[in-house]
């Protein structure tokens, strides 16, 4: 009997050790398990690796995949999430919470059909309850089945913060595009908000803060402030941004068919702020011109006017620095929005006018009337013509 209760107290210190000395394989064991078994099928991970004695978990090759019909198969691509967590209890399936998340090399691609569809507003269909059953059907035998068998939200606390490290977006635009058009911002450095359900089945709001460089060139500096709402039937978002010395001419096919101008090149900076409500945009910019050169658009209406008034318009919106001074509002369906002048814009409009038709009149009455068939156009004509224009581009 003696022997027998030897041999028994041997081999429990014999397991009791190998728990100990694998105790930290038994963790990452039983943690990849878990997590794994309860991803939705959006979402991929290659690795995880839980790190016990730092009490650090970090997720390799992190990829949450696009909606159907988008031409890239990735959404979002993290090269590495990694993060601090604190287990609630004594073994893993007792749960977890997460702080300090950050993303390493984020690549989010954000994509417009030509369709009008966007993959944001798409992706929220796909995030409603579409977690996997449980892989152990029946009583679970283990650890880790146990904590497979219940939700997400039952063994993982996530915070709403997030911090991005050497971010970059792609936005490839197909609506209205003769070919798909593509921006990017790059070296991005900032913060995602997550706010989701009681489960984490499905997100219900999406904030960032942050800045990076347009298209990755040097110099050429955005900072945001953006707040999404994934659930509303068509886009709803709020955008907010300042932006540093940005080469106006990858931004044409956006402002071409406003403009009477064509940039041959120029730089800006200013206040951009778009908000969309479920499909319909309001839009309120100011932006500063520098350093550029322009021609009147072939064929604009008016265009022999534009001709002759472009130097003046320069003169009436140029800051004492040389720089022009030019702000917009954008209303409407987002599908067929309409662009109208801001009040800084109306001002140097209406000091412009009073300025030509004073002098038509001036010059009216140092002359008379005087016009011939077919020939120059008369100070009353001159006059009137400018009276037109303006009340039609300042009525708004």
């Amino acid at each position: 009997m003696k022997k027998i209760l030897i041999a028994l107290i041997v081999i429990a210190a014999a397991a009791a050790t190998a728990i100990f000395i694998y105790r930290y394989q038994l963790v990452q064991y039983s943690a990849d398990k878990i997590i794994r078994s309860r991803l939705p099928g959006y979402v991929k991970i290659d690795t995880i690796i839980f790190d016990a004695r730092a009490s650090r978990v970090s997720f390799k090759g992190f990829r949450i995949l696009n909606p159907p019909d988008f031409a890239n198969k990735n959404l979002l691509e993290i090269e590495e999430v990694s993060c601090s967590y604190k287990m609630n209890g004594m073994n893993i399936a007792e749960g977890f919470e997460i702080y300090d998340p950050v993303f390493r090399r984020f690549l989010l691609n954000i994509e417009h059909l030509s369709n009008g569809k966007l993959n944001l507003t798409e992706m929220s269909a796909s995030l409603q309850d579409n977690l996997p059953k449980s892989e152990a059907p029946g009583r679970p035998s283990n650890i880790a089945d146990k904590a497979a068998a219940k939700a997400v939200s039952d063994f993982i606390k996530l915070p709403e913060q997030f911090s991005i490290t050497d971010g970059r977006i792609i936005f490839t635009d197909r609506f209205r595009m003769s070919r798909p058009y593509i921006l990017s911002f790059e070296n991005i450095n900032g913060n995602i908000f997550l706010r989701f359900d009681e489960r984490y089945t499905r997100v219900l709001g999406v904030n960032s803060t942050g800045e990076g460089l347009f298209n990755g060139r040097q110099g050429e500096v955005i900072k945001w402030d953006i707040k999404f709402d994934p659930t509303a039937p068509r886009l709803t978002m709020s955008n907010r941004f300042e932006v540093w010395n940005l080469e106006i001419t990858p931004l044409e096919p956006y402002y071409d068919r406003y403009s009477p101008l064509v940039f041959k090149n120029g730089v800006f900076s200013g206040l951009l702020i778009f908000d969309f409500d479920n499909g319909r945009i309001g839009s309120t910019n100011e932006i500063h011109l520098a350093d550029f050169r322009f021609y009147v658009k072939p064929g604009y209406e008016n265009a022999a006017f534009w001709e002759t008034t472009v130097p003046d318009l320069v003169k009436y919106f140029s800051t004492p620095s040389g720089e022009i001074v030019f702000d917009f509002k954008i209303k409407g369906d987002m599908e067929n929005p309409q662009f109208y002048l801001g009040p800084i814009s109306k001002q140097a409009l209406a000091a412009m006018a009073i300025d030509k038709i004073s002098s038509a009149i001036q010059s009216l009455s140092n002359k008379g009337p005087s016009a011939s068939p077919g020939g120059p156009k008369s100070d009353i004509e001159k006059a009137k013509e400018y009276i037109d224009l303006f009340k039609g581009m300042i009525k708004k």
